[in-house]
C-alpha cells in the first residue's frame, strides 16, 4: 500500500507500531474504536477511515477479525515490521 499523504503515513505508522508493541496478533484483537483512540482526538475520524482502508488492502498488515468484524489484528509480526519499514519508520525495539 502506498500512502501518499504525509499525515496519513504518520497515523498508519503510529497505529501499526502500537499494535506491534502490544502484539495485537492471533486471538489478541482490538476494537477499531480502541485503536483510533491511540491517536490525537482531532485525528480519530481520519484514523478510523485509514484503519478501514488498511483492512481492505491485501498488502497491509491489518485484518478484520471476529464475528462483529469491528475488531482488528495484525496479520503477522513480520508483516507489521515490513509495513513500518516500507513507510520509512522504525519498528519498536525488541519486536
Amino acid at each position: 500500500m502506498d500512502i501518499e499523504d504525509e499525515d496519513d503515513r504518520e497515523l498508519a505508522l503510529k497505529i501499526v507500531n502500537k499494535m506491534l508493541r502490544k502484539t495485537v496478533l492471533g486471538s489478541h484483537k482490538k476494537q477499531v474504536d480502541t485503536v483510533k483512540g491511540w491517536v490525537a482526538t482531532h485525528n480519530e475520524k481520519r484514523a478510523e477511515k485509514l484503519i478501514r482502508e488498511l483492512i481492505k488492502d491485501p498488502d497491509a498488515p491489518l485484518e478484520a477479525y471476529g464475528g462483529s468484524r469491528d475488531n482488528v489484528r495484525l496479520t503477522g509480526i513480520e508483516d507489521g515490521k515490513g509495513f513500518v519499514e516500507k513507510l520509512g519508520g522504525s519498528p519498536p525495539f525488541g519486536v
